[in-house]
Parts: C-alpha cells; structure tokens; sequence
C-alpha cells in the first residue's frame, strides 16, 4: 500500500472517531480537512516519512475509532475485536504502541469515574485487553513486556479492575432480596481493599524477583525537565527535545486556537465515548479544531432542514439499568450539592421548562425561531470561516513542502528533484551481492533494508542500545582501529555526506553513545565526548580528523583521504548525498560463521525469529562493554555509566537550587 493511500486512511479513521465521539457528522467532515493537511501530521504519516512510525499512526487512528465505536450502545461492545486487530497490527509496526495502550487504559478508567461503567463497557474494553496484548506477545521484541513493564502497568491495573467491577455487578444481581446502593458500596469497598492488599503483597514477591521492567528513557523522556533521561541514545533524538511556541504554531497552525474552543465542546453528548477526545487531547489535540464548526454548523443544519421537514426523530437508544452505590451515586450527590444548585439560584430550571412549554405549544414557530437563529449564526460566520479555509489552506501548502515526500526525495530551489538518497539506496540493489551486509549509523537501517534490499547492521530499532553504541564506536573511531571491527561485520558502509555533511555533524553523538558503553572512547572523566567535535572556525578536534566517519565523509576533499588498502570508494550519488565504500579483505571466516544457523539464537525452536551473535573474532571488544544501566533500572545492579552519573548530579543539583 503507498504512502498517501495509508495517510488517507488515518486521515479517514481520526474523522470517524471525531464524528463518533461528538455524535456529530459535521465534525468528522472538518476534522478530515483539518487533519489532511496539517503539517504534524504529514510530518509523521506515510505521505511524509519512510519509518515504522509513520506506517503505524494508520492503525493508531482506527484503534481509536474501533474502541470508541464499541462504546456507543451497551451492545456495540464486539467492534472491539477490530479495536485488538489494529492494536496487534501496531504494535507490529513500531513501539510507539505504548501510547495507544495507556490512552485506552485510561479513557476506559475515566468510564469508572465518570459514572458510565456498564457490562458492554466490561466486554469491549476486557475483549481489546486479551486479545489486544494476546496478539502484542506475539511481536518478538515485545513477547511478555506488556505484562512485565511499569509504563504499561496501567492498562493491566484498569483490567484486572474491570473484572473486579463485573464479579461485584453478578454477585449483586444474583442476591434474591438485592442490595441496597450504600450496602453495595461498602460491599465492592471491602472487595477492593482485599484484593488490593492481596495485590500489594504479589507486587512486592514480583519485585524482589526482578520480575517489573522499570521505566524505559523514551517514557521518562516526556517528563524529566531539559528531556534528560540518562541515556544519550534517547537524548540525541529530536523527537525527545522540548517544543517551543514556534515548533507549536509552525505544527499545528491556528488550528490550536479553535481545539481550545472545542474542549469546552466535548462535553455535550450522551455517548460514554464523549469524554476521549478530551483524555486526547492532553497530547494531540488536533481532533479537537473540528468540534466548534461542525458541532455548531450541524446544528444549523438540523435547524434549517427541520423547517421544512419538520424535526428529526430522536435516535432510540436501550438504555442501561440504573446502577447505585457507585459512582454514579456519588457523582448524583455532588450534582445536588453544587451544580444542580447553581443552576436552581440562577433560574436555569425555570428557564429550560419555559423554552420546552414553547416547543410543546407552538411547535411551528419553534421551528421558525431555531431556524432564524441557524441562519443568523451562519450567515454572521461564514465568511470568517471561508477566509480562514483559504489561509489555513495557503499555510499547510507553504509548510507541506518542507514535510511532504518521504524525505528521500526533494524539491530544491529552482524546481529540480533531488533523488539523491533514494537513488543511492537503490543501487545497492543492483550492484552488490544479495547476501552482502551494510553498515550504516541505525537512523539509515530502515531505508537499506526497504529500498535497497540488503542487510543492515543496525536499524531503527533503538530497544538494544548496547549494539548501536558498538556502532558509534566503530563510526567514531580511528580509521584503521574502525576497520579491524567493521572486516568481521559487514561488506559494505554507507555514509550521509553532500553539502549538509549530515553524518559529520551527528557523529558527536556516535561518540558519546559508544563511551556510555565503551568507557575507553573519550573515558570517565569527559562522558559528553567534548574532545571530540568541532573546534573554533569549524576545524575538527584532532579526535575527530582521525575518526573514520569524518574521512568517509570528507573522502577527496581537504585532502582527507581513506586508505585504499582498506576501503573503496563504489558509489557517490550525484549530489554526494550518500557515499558507499567496500570493505576490503572482510574476514569470510566471520562472514560464515555469522550466517551459520547454528549460531544463532532463536526466541523458540524453528522460529522465524532468531537473534545472531558477533563472530568470534570480536569477542575481546564485546568483552569490553559494559550493560547500560538506566537511570531508574532498578534490575540491573552493575555500575552506572558516566554519562548516566552526570544528568543524575545535574538533575540533584537541579533540586537544590530550587
């Protein structure tokens, strides 16, 4: 399926779940014009990147449509099978399912708060749970993790008290003289405090057995101050850096001004379903630009037709038995206590009772008055609205030139097509052996494997920051101290070079990933690698001018050369974007025993999915690493890295000064 077909389908999902949980048609058909060419969205759909990431958002969208749709009615709970498809299909696709799995668990809690738990609500999120995680399992990468790690901890609690809700609903309806609503209450009140002491004392065993998986950098990265997590792998991702108020405007547009309107919309409608674009919105609130024109521009509509067919008839919904002695007693009594009262001092009541006499009694001129204010409203903000579609239109097609296309392709200044990187990625295709390897930093691993069709020593996996740390080493290190590692790995390396030199300025990263794991590199003392960079008037640090990544990419220049007797320069696309050099002399003894079979390590006998190991050869540099330990790994009880040591006395320092 290409690109722009799978950002049309997410496009196509979000709609629905706007106009499913907003009860309003109006408001799916704005927020499709909205989210088609929003640049936050082209930014991370198919239609604008070549990863994993902006494959999955497509099965994001329709999770959500798929889950909020099984809440319409008590009986719409089987849509939630689709909701499980799609979220197993996400979890699939890239890591980032983690989002969908906590804002699910989350809205399906506020369902509890809110009064609105109910046995359809029991099935539908209990079916997308089992099957959902059932079919994440099956994901090597992921295998027990939903069960195991305390960012997804979450789902699995509102589950198991899913289940705790619906036990104490059968054991009351199965009383012959019922129960009374405070009697229920302190009888599901006595529940929950013995299986929370139950759980308590399970979650304690589980931890002393070093069962919980704790935090991982990505997750802390969303809430530690500066986005330091301790981990300069995820520190040198742009994704984990703060936004600023342009990166806000320049992403979303006005479209922000008119979500903050349409929070205060949210609130309107009978579905339980109502209350997720508001949970949604704590993190994208695109959706929410649709709610004031379409819930307002819907309603005069009904108005305007109603005059001349007379008036909708309402949609029969069943409606669930009345449940006491939860919370939708507790919130009944607040209700009285403070807004119900409010209302009463304010002569709402009154007010509303007046305006029903009216509809009763004079139904025509019912219809005529709401119809006069439909026209009225339309008429006042129609040409607001008609300006604001052609800027807002002229906005995303000034921005969608920087996001559109998968970043492989371009337009440059002038009009000509830049096919640099796709062309290079392509020729590895036709030029090198089938069985060959290429190594790449891992930001490259997804486009050498898709396009060009050979295997990647590093992709954009980042869950084994151990290897891509060997990476950077063997990047950043000196050119013939990088060969004598790269000869028993691959056959091919691929730098980003051209006019933007974009290895080169990234390549402080690869050191200072490779010291948080090869101490060695720039040492304990300096964990930022600051010898190794730029200097003053743009000149290399003597660090770097020796590294291999700085003479691949500024290969015939300066000139910096490579040594001919371990590289050869085979390809240089025609702008210089990509540069591929041959590794002479690869050590086939390595090469065979790498593709061996027996020496790789399989998740289950005959599986599909088998992990290989470094060839012998390079067991005294792997013997060098030392396993990265993460700020709040709390099962790993090895020494922390030097890296990690500093961004824990910055963030106690931090602490002090405040």
């Amino acid at each position: 399926m290409t690109g722009p077909w799978m950002s049309a389908i997410a496009t196509f999902f979000l709609a629905m779940t706007a106009a499913e949980c907003s009860e309003s048609t109006g408001v799916g058909v704005v927020a499709a014009f909205v989210f088609a060419g929003i640049p936050a969205h082209l930014m991370r759909s198919m239609a604008g990147e070549f990863d994993n990431e902006a494959h999955a958002m497509m099965w994001f969208c329709a999770t959500f449509y798929f889950w909020c749709r099984s809440l319409r009615t008590i009986r719409s709970w089987p849509w939630a099978l689709l909701a499980a498809a799609c979220y197993g299909c996400s979890v699939a696709t890239w890591g980032g399912y983690i989002f969908v799995n906590n804002l699910i668990g989350l809205h399906a809690a506020v369902l509890v708060v809110q009064g609105k738990f109910n046995s359809g609500a029991h099935r539908a999120y209990s079916l997308w749970y089992v099957l959902g995680t059932a079919a994440a399992t099956f994901v090597p990468v992921v295998g027990w993790t939903p069960l195991k790690s305390l960012e997804q901890a979450p789902a699995a609690l509102v589950f198991f008290v899913y289940q705790l809700l619906e036990l104490c609903d059968m054991y009351r309806r199965r009383q012959k003289k019922g129960m009374q609503g405070w009697e229920f209450f302190l009888f599901r009140a006595r529940v929950f405090a013995g299986m929370f002491a139950g759980a308590l004392v399970v979650c304690l065993i589980l931890h002393q057995m070093n069962y919980f998986s704790p935090l991982s950098s990505r997750i802390r990265a969303l809430f530690l101050r500066h986005q330091r997590t301790g981990n300069p792998l995820v520190d040198s991702v742009a994704e984990h850096q703060p936004s600023n108020a342009s990166s806000y405007e320049t992403y979303l547009g006005a479209s922000r001004h008119f979500a903050v309107v349409g929070l205060l919309l949210c609130w309107h409608q009978r579905t339980p379903a109502k209350s997720f674009p508001f949970i949604f919105a704590w993190v994208a609130y695109t959706m929410l630009a649709a709610y004031p024109v379409g819930i307002v521009y819907d309603w005069c509509l009904e108005q305007l037709v109603g005059l001349a067919c007379g008036p909708r008839p309402a949609r029969a919904q069943p409606a669930p038995p009345p449940r006491t002695g939860g919370m939708g007693s507790i919130l009944a009594v607040l209700w009285k206590i403070w807004p119900q009262a409010a209302a009463d001092a304010a002569g709402l009541p009154q007010l509303l009772r007046e305006k029903e006499r009216f509809a009763h009694d004079f139904p025509e001129k019912n219809r005529m008055v709401r119809a006069a204010i439909a026209g009225v409203l339309v008429a006042c903000s129609l040409p607001t609205l008609l300006a604001y579609r052609s800027d807002w239109v002229e906005f995303c097609e000034e921005i969608s030139h920087s996001f559109a296309g998968p970043g492989l392709v371009f337009q440059a200044r002038g009009g000509t097509l830049v096919t640099d990187k796709y062309v290079g990625y392509e020729w590895l295709v036709n030029n090198t052996p089938a069985d060959s390897r290429v190594l790449s930093w891992w930001d490259y691993g997804y486009q050498i494997t898709g396009i060009g069709n050979r295997t990647s020593v590093a992709d954009g996996n980042t869950w084994n920051h151990e290897h891509i740390a060997t990476i950077g080493r063997i990047l950043s290190a000196p050119e013939k101290k990088s060969y004598n590692t790269m000869r028993h790995l691959a056959d091919y390396v691929l730098v980003h070079a051209g006019h933007q030199e974009t290895d080169l300025r990234i390549s402080t990263h690869f050191a200072r990933i490779g010291n948080s794991i090869f101490p060695d590199i720039c040492g304990d003392a300096d964990p930022t690698c600051t010898k190794y960079g730029f200097l003053a008037g743009g000149q290399p640090s003597r660090m770097m001018a020796k590294s291999f990544v700085y003479k691949a990419v500024k290969h015939g220049q300066d000139g910096v050369q490579l040594n001919p007797n371990l590289f050869k320069e085979v390809h240089e696309t025609k702008y210089g974007m990509i540069r591929i050099f041959q590794v002479l002399n690869v050590s086939q003894e390595s090469k065979d025993w790498v593709a061996d079979p027996a020496n790789r390590k399989c998740d289950a006998p005959g599986s599909w999915y088998c992990v290989g190991q470094y060839p012998p050869a390079l067991a005294p540099l792997i013997a060098m690493r030392k396993d990265f330990a993460q700020l709040e790994d709390f099962n790993k009880k090895g020494e922390k890295s030097a890296y990690t040591k500093m961004i824990e006395a910055r963030a106690r320092k931090g602490l002090a000064e405040e």
